[in-house]
């Protein structure tokens, strides 16, 4: 599998403007593949986030998860050593950013011990695998996907999930970005209204969930409303929900 990343590594395009955003916050302490996936700064802090909406939903290590979009493995760093060996696929069309992961975050021995599983796939169809997925994460996917492409991107997502599977999404809330597609680094903002729609087009049921996020939106969807609504109440579980403060988590009271 690295050796295939390397290959496909060599054979990707970066886009140019792309390349400026990231590397305008890269550096020493902010490495591009850091920068690349969002502010570098919030690096740890979204991956703490993503981890642990995923575990309160009721991820645990023997379930099986696609994490769409994984990058740099901001979310896969600790989703691999958590899980089962086998049990963390990752899609990321830009196999250098997995390979910069892999060799800066984790370290080989962890993925010949986990066996984690990549694919460059770029068109939201994830029959490859073979498998279908107890959770699919999609933090910051349709946060650049405009309608058509999200609806795509959904169906995809809903295709993939077991029966009893749960996906775990975020968008950017506000005023319509008109256009189609994929864009970025820019961001495509929707009404609730809009993402529901779009996701019972899916066939799923979806409801948005209580956990912080510096820019977005989270909410969960499944086949059936039941697994939405569980999933509600075990993230609003704690007795004191986390907030943001400073780009970092603190405590409510």
């Amino acid at each position: 599998m690295l050796g295939s990343l390397n290959r496909l590594s060599g054979r990707l395009a970066r886009s140019r403007d792309v390349r400026r955003a990231a590397g305008a916050h890269s550096g020493p302490d902010h490495p591009e593949y850091r920068a690349y996936v969002g502010p570098p700064a919030d690096y740890d802090l979204l991956g703490g986030l993503q981890f642990s909406i995923l575990f309160l939903a009721g991820l645990r290590e023997e379930h099986r998860i696609l994490d769409v979009g994984c990058g740099s493995l901001r979310a896969g760093r600790l989703l691999i050593p958590y899980l089962q060996p086998g049990n963390y696929y990752g899609v990321e069309p830009r196999a250098d950013l997995v390979q910069d992961g892999i060799e800066s975050e984790l370290g080989g021995d962890i993925v010949r011990v986990k066996r984690p599983v990549f694919s460059t796939n770029d068109r939201f169809a994830f029959a490859e695998f073979g498998v279908r997925f107890d959770y699919v994460l999609a933090q910051s996917i349709l946060s650049h996907t405009y309608p058509d492409l999200a609806q795509v991107a959904l169906a995809g997502m809903a295709d993939a999930l077991a029966d009893d599977g749960l996906l775990v999404a975020t968008f950017v809330e506000g005023e319509p970005t008109p256009g189609s597609g994929w864009r970025y680094p820019e961001t495509v903002r929707f009404h609730w209204e809009s993402v529901r729609e779009l996701a019972e087009e899916a066939n799923l049921a979806v409801r948005r969930l209580n956990w912080p996020h510096p820019r977005q939106v989270w909410f969960a969807a499944a086949r059936e409303d039941s697994l939405v609504e569980r999933a509600v109440l075990r993230v609003a579980a704690p007795a004191k929900q986390p907030r943001l403060t400073g780009g970092r988590l603190r405590r409510g009271s």
